[in-house]
């Protein structure tokens, strides 16, 4: 097989290793990786399986992570997990040209829908939110549908602060 990138925070996949107890025999080692690591699967089954999973960067994806220029979906994860802590996160959702925030032009239904199916994480929800009491609460009530009303924690704490510093 060839060496992939780790896309997921966590992956398991099997290593086919000479067994400890006789050398002749071939055993399956259950290995695991984080985001950022570069392995060589050499099991057709795990291979497969997590290629189907989307578990592996493309090839120009890692170019760039390793170049210090990925700005694509989990970059903030992938260079905290390289220890690159100067890289700047990535932008969700821009302007529009002559508008304003885009998150301003969602409903929180929608932003709802935009927070579920991107997966975003407590740090990129918590971005969509200005520093105004509206999109605040537009978030907060966006996190409480994406989330069937059990908001995280961490979503909530921090929305709460930013609100009541933009009410201050």
């Amino acid at each position: 097989m060839t060496e992939v990138m780790i896309k997921h925070l966590l992956v398991t996949w099997f290593r086919n290793e000479p067994s400890a107890v006789d050398p002749d025999q071939t055993i399956r080692l259950e290995k695991i990786n984080r985001i950022g690591d570069v392995v060589d699967i050499d099991d057709d089954a795990s291979y497969q399986r997590l290629e189907e999973l989307g578990s592996f960067f493309t090839d120009e994806e890692r170019e760039k992570i390793e170049a210090g220029t990925y700005s694509g979906a989990g970059a903030a994860q992938v260079y905290a997990a390289l220890g690159q802590t100067n890289i700047a996160p990535e932008v969700l959702i821009e302007d529009a040209e002559g508008e304003g925030r885009q998150v301003d032009n969602l409903s929180s239904e929608e932003l709802a829908e935009y927070i579920k199916s991107n997966r975003l994480t407590v740090e990129e929800t918590v971005a969509l939110a200005g520093d105004d009491a509206d999109s605040i609460n537009k978030v907060l009530d966006a996190e409480n549908i994406a989330t069937d009303n059990d908001p995280r924690k961490g979503v909530e704490t921090a929305l709460e602060a930013k609100l009541a510093a933009a009410q201050s």
